[in-house]
């Protein structure tokens, strides 16, 4: 059984696996005395293909391998804690070899010096002078010889020395790319959480706040932060109900925000235009409240503090809105108002506006009425949600500064 081909050069095995010929080749021969040895040819032309196709793969790097995964194809920090071992053992080593060359150069001067100060004597034998000459010529091929040896030396370790720095510096690159590599980790991490997150809410039934997060979930978006304060809950014996934030502006929500102000940390800013509550805090920031203001004749502005703080207040309408709505008189003052609850105009909390010592008759108050934050329709007071108000009654303390733009 004879296979002969013709293989002198790559392209020659390319003929004669898919008997092909290029531009100004020549005929290849394939010579097979069995079936076997044919269907084994054959076979061989199938694999070639793949085998030549991996080998390019392999060659362009385009395997998956841990560094590709890791989009760092550089040392790792053991490596390069490896090589700097290493270099600073050459480091070692050369110092040694200079060490020991610098001593034998010492050795060989101290022996020339003698033999000279022993040629110099006026009384030497000739058999003397002939040992001392040739120690002399000896030395000098020896100090040639060991201060060659003390160039290499040095060179080496000038070159070690090269090796242990930029060992360290590889080991300084590893350590950043690896923080860099545990950063990205991490983030991919927390992005993984986040998503788990949004998965659970969107699995949650509750009618309200899960609708809103699925609609607004964003993880840096401030309007989120105290979202979940607008469930029902009881406060003082009384049922607080929650509030449909999804049927509302998310920009009505409490949230924390950048805001510029003259004002003194602590004190309240309310701007009646764009229906927000400040209050002031350090470092420029300020806890903001979507707010419900007086309604066309009855909006006011001006200064005043906060005189009285009430939980659950009772409420008796003035007379003069007794007036306007008879309906209310039976929680006039002679009825003795009307008693804090869910239902009471005043909400869960009340703060008492007061100016010289005198009673403004304004208020910043709760209301059960959620649909009204946001909008012109109160008769004068500042109206917050009840969870709202309750937030705020624990902020601030009595003599707070109000200021109505």
């Amino acid at each position: 059984m004879v296979i002969r081909l013709l293989t002198n050069s790559p392209l020659n095995c390319a003929h004669a696996l898919f008997g092909w010929k290029g531009k100004g080749s020549q005929p290849e021969q394939l010579l097979c005395n069995n079936r076997d040895m044919q269907a084994m040819l054959e076979h061989a032309k199938k694999l070639t293909i793949p085998l030549i196709l991996t080998s390019f793969v392999a060659l362009a790097g385009c395997t998956s391998t841990s560094s590709s995964v890791s989009g760092y194809a550089g040392p790792s920090v053991s490596s390069a804690v490896a090589k700097r071992n290493t270099a600073k053992s050459d480091v070692k080593e050369a110092k040694a070899s200079v060490r020991d060359a610098e001593k034998a150069i010492r050795k060989i001067e101290r022996s020339m010096a003698r033999a000279e100060r022993r040629l110099k004597r006026k009384r030497i034998s000739e058999k003397q002078k002939s040992a001392a000459e040739k120690t002399i010529k000896e030395g000098k091929r020896e100090l040639r010889s060991a201060k060659r040896t003390l160039r290499r030396a040095e060179r080496s370790l000038s070159r070690a020395e090269r090796r242990e720095k930029a060992a360290t510096k590889a080991i300084a690159t590893a350590k950043r790319r690896k923080a860099e590599a545990e950063r990205r980790i991490a983030e991919a991490k927390k992005r993984k959480e986040i998503e788990a997150a949004r998965k659970q809410l969107e699995k949650e039934n509750d009618t309200g706040n899960s609708r809103l997060r699925r609609r607004l979930f964003a993880i840096n978006d401030p309007a989120l932060k105290f979202v979940d304060d607008y469930r029902a809950r009881k406060d003082g014996g009384f049922e607080v109900a929650a509030i449909p934030v999804d049927k509302m502006d998310k920009r009505l929500y409490r949230q924390q925000v950048s805001y510029r102000t003259r004002h003194k940390v602590g004190t309240i800013v309310v701007d009646t235009k764009q229906k927000y509550l400040f209050l002031v805090q350090p470092n420029g920031k300020a806890m903001r409240y979507g707010i419900g203001v007086g309604r066309q004749g009855f909006a006011w502005s001006g200064s005043a503090h906060i005189g009285w703080k009430q939980q659950w207040p009772k409420w008796t309408p003035p007379a003069e809105m007794i007036a306007r709505r008879p309906s209310l008189a039976k929680w006039g003052a002679e009825n003795g108002g009307m008693p804090g609850g869910p239902k009471n105009p005043l909400g869960a909390r009340a703060l008492y506006l007061m100016k010289d010592g005198k009673d403004t008759l304004y208020r910043l108050h709760g209301t059960p009425q959620w649909n009204s934050i946001g909008t012109a329709a109160s008769s004068g007071c500042i109206r917050l949600m009840n969870q709202d108000v309750i937030d705020l009654y624990k902020r601030v303390p009595h003599g707070t500064k109000v200021v109505v733009l």
